[in-house]
């Protein structure tokens, strides 16, 4: 549930390096992760578009919806800025923090803003900081491969870690795939990259296509 925070300069070598998450020791493979490998297109259709400033609206408005005392709300344009130039689709910020502290609400609320469980233990001085380590965080996991939601849990919320006795990460692929969905994305389909979108009020796109791994 709290990935250690990665260095970003080392993302170029990840696959050939462990990561320690949680206390467990877990090698980034690209080709032998689950959900981790590179998406393929049976599909002509056209590459979906997510504007910057409906896709913050849609964020804050899910979020005033699901956990209306969140001290998220408003913060939808920060995820936006903060995935800026990373690939990654900034709705998979918010359904992570739902997952890891119900929208900021736990763990240590505004006290600490640190809504996605990094860690352990850490805090930050406003919500911006944590959006940048979290993207940072998982632009290095999809670095090592990590394309998917799936891909992602296997080192962010790894089953059986030592800092989880409880075994809640067994939940976590189901949980963020939830929200995720919830925001009208595709919970099989690519977090980086050209993303399959589902949301109508967003892009009308052919469901269940992934697009290509950009070149």
């Amino acid at each position: 549930m709290r990935p250690v925070i990665v260095i970003t300069a080392t993302a170029l070598g990840i696959a050939a390096m462990p990561l320690a998450l949680g206390g467990v020791v877990v090698v980034a493979v690209a080709a032998t992760v689950a959900g981790a490998t590179r998406p393929t297109s049976g599909s002509t259709c056209r590459e979906a578009s997510l504007p910057a400033s409906g896709t913050a609206r849609a964020i804050d408005a899910w979020i005033r919806r699901e956990v209306p005392t969140s001290p998220l709300i408003g913060i939808g344009a920060e995820m936006v800025a903060g995935a800026t130039g990373s690939g990654l689709d900034p709705r998979l910020l918010a359904a992570i923090a739902m997952q890891e502290t119900s929208l900021g609400t736990a763990g240590g609320g505004p006290a600490v803003f640190n809504p996605f469980g990094l860690g352990p233990g850490l805090a930050f001085p406003n919500w911006a900081s944590a959006i940048r380590m979290a993207v940072s965080t998982l632009a290095t996991m999809h670095a090592g491969g990590a394309w998917t939601i799936v891909g992602i849990a296997v080192h962010w919320a790894p089953v059986g870690a030592s800092n989880d006795p409880g075994g809640l990460n067994g939940n976590w692929v189901g949980g963020v795939s939830a929200s995720y969905a919830q925001l009208g994305g595709d919970p099989s389909g690519p977090v980086f990259g050209r993303i399959s979108v589902r949301h109508r009020a967003h892009v009308a796109t052919c469901p269940s296509v992934v697009a290509p791994h950009p070149s």
